[in-house]
C-alpha cells in the first residue's frame, strides 16, 4: 500500500461529535411498557383507550416520552 494515499486521521473533536447520537424524543411500545412496568398488551390497551396516543402516521408505534413520564408520575394527559 502506498502511503501517499493513505487518508490522514480525523480530528477528536469530529470523532466525538459523530460519536454523539441525538436523544430520542420517543418511546417503542416495550420501552414504555419498561418504563410504566406494565405489560406490552397494557400499553395497546391504553393506546386504543386513547390514553397514550402513538405518533401518527409511523409503521411502527412510537410514543412520545412526554405522555409516558406524564403517567407514570400521575399527572393526567
Amino acid at each position: 500500500m502506498n502511503p501517499e494515499f493513505i487518508s490522514p486521521p480525523l480530528p477528536a473533536e469530529i470523532l466525538s461529535a459523530s460519536a454523539d447520537q441525538p436523544e430520542s424524543m420517543t418511546y417503542s411500545v416495550i420501552e414504555a411498557a419498561q418504563v410504566l412496568g406494565v405489560s406490552q398488551p397494557t400499553i395497546y390497551r391504553l393506546i386504543v383507550r386513547r390514553i397514550l396516543r402513538p405518533v401518527p402516521y409511523l409503521r411502527h408505534k412510537r410514543l412520545p416520552k412526554k405522555q409516558v413520564q406524564r403517567l407514570a408520575s400521575g399527572d393526567t394527559l
